[in-house]
């Protein structure tokens, strides 16, 4: 699963831009299922570390983004 969270968050900060999670199987050559549970998995872990950035889903698109605080 790590090298599948990998892959996502790849082009998560690649494109820069909302993305759906079909959007990023597409890119990924990834499984929808794949997709949302590395995105689950990477929301929870930016929670937990120590650093400037986040997922954050807007509707049914993710990005990676840099944390307001």
């Amino acid at each position: 699963m790590q090298d599948i969270k990998h892959k996502v968050e790849a082009v998560l900060f690649t494109t820069g831009k909302f993305l759906t999670i079909e959007e990023v199987a597409n890119l990924s050559s990834l499984t929808n299922e794949q997709v949302f549970e590395a995105l689950q998995q990477l929301i929870e872990d930016y929670k937990t570390r120590d650093t400037s950035l986040e997922v954050i889903q807007q509707g049914d698109k993710y990005k990676l983004n840099i944390k307001k605080e």
